[in-house]
């Protein structure tokens, strides 16, 4: 089967074409909006889908093998026995995403934490799916999921400076960007005179995981910005 194209891709969307078992080896997708698309059994192997809107789609039996999938919007997708070995998966948003018998073996963004922004956060509210208790929310869905939450950002890109830090693509608490004397403004921050664009928000632990969950984080050493909550993944349906 052909590999299509971005183009192919982007014409097939708007007229509600089924992507079902094709052939997206390594394509750019970037920050397209695929919302609702059918991509059943689909080849994504390689491909590159930063930033891009998969809510509501249907990747079951997709092969997302080494696919680039940071900051993706994947709420409410299908990825029922999806292959997301290998995947760059930080990042993502997944509330509500079916994970159900998903291979996630070496995927990267795969933590214990997971990154809210306040958009997210307000549109759960706005949705009456959000029960807010201090510096504690819980996600009013079947698992009713508890996070504790730390104010932190995500930094999405560099607008002027040098990227020396590396955080770009990272989450990091403000009592850290505090420490290291950074500026922080509602939509951006000034590491050492860098300009960085980020997302606000919150660093969520669920709460049932925290006690059982801290030697294991010792023991496997796991950085703070891999923020995709294998917790979350199995529970939030």
């Amino acid at each position: 089967m052909n590999e299509l194209t971005r183009e192919e891709v982007e014409k097939g969307i708007k007229k509600k074409m089924s992507f079902e078992g094709a052939n997206l080896k390594g394509i750019d997708l970037k920050f397209m909006d695929l919302s609702s698309g059918i991509f059943k059994n689909a080849n994504f192997r390689y491909a590159d889908l930063t930033n891009t809107n998969l809510s509501n789609a249907d990747l079951s039996g997709a092969s997302l093998r080494h696919a680039v999938m940071v900051n993706t919007n994947l709420s409410g997708a299908d990825l029922t026995n999806a292959d997301l070995t290998h995947a760059d998966i930080r990042g993502a948003t997944m509330v509500g995403t079916k994970i159900n018998n998903a291979q996630v073996r070496g995927a990267k963004g795969i933590s214990e934490k997971v990154f809210f922004t306040q958009e997210l956060l307000d549109e759960l509210n706005a949705q009456g799916k959000l029960l807010l208790e201090g510096e504690t929310i819980t996600i009013l869905t079947k698992a009713k999921p508890k996070f504790s939450l730390q104010q932190a950002v995500r930094f999405t890109a560099l607008d002027s400076g040098e990227d020396t830090e590396k955080l770009v693509g990272k989450v990091k608490p403000l009592n850290e960007l505090n420490d290291i004397k950074a500026e922080i403004f509602p939509d951006s921050v000034v590491v050492k005179d860098n300009v960085y664009r980020v997302e606000t928000g919150f660093i969520g632990l669920p709460l049932k995981e925290e006690l059982a969950n801290k030697e294991k984080e010792e023991s496997k050493a796991k950085k703070d910005e891999e923020l995709l909550a294998e917790f979350f993944l199995k529970n939030v349906k």
